[in-house]
């Protein structure tokens, strides 16, 4: 019988909760666009002023690593996970 060692466990184990954290920023940056993209067709059929928005692969490389801040920062201040100018 082979044995084998902890560490190819320990191995999987921190992929799968990598890939989980991926996943959940990534969903949290589609969720957090759609919204922003909402706000902004509403601001701009009232006729406010509408900042240009953030090239995608951008957004992505911002939200994805940094969701959980984001999350408790949006909650925190605007009481939904996703805010946005719309939600102030």
């Amino acid at each position: 019988m082979k044995r084998r060692g902890i560490a190819p466990g320990c191995l999987w184990g921190v992929l799968v909760a990598v890939l989980l954290y991926v996943g959940v920023g990534l969903a949290f940056h589609v969720g957090w666009s759609r919204a922003v993209e909402a706000c902004r067709a509403a601001r701009r059929a009232r006729g406010e002023f509408v900042e240009p928005g953030v090239p995608p692969e951008v957004g992505v490389l911002f939200n994805v690593p940094f969701w959980p801040i984001y999350v408790a920062a949006n909650l925190y201040h605007d009481g939904t996970p996703f805010a946005t100018p719309c939600t102030h």
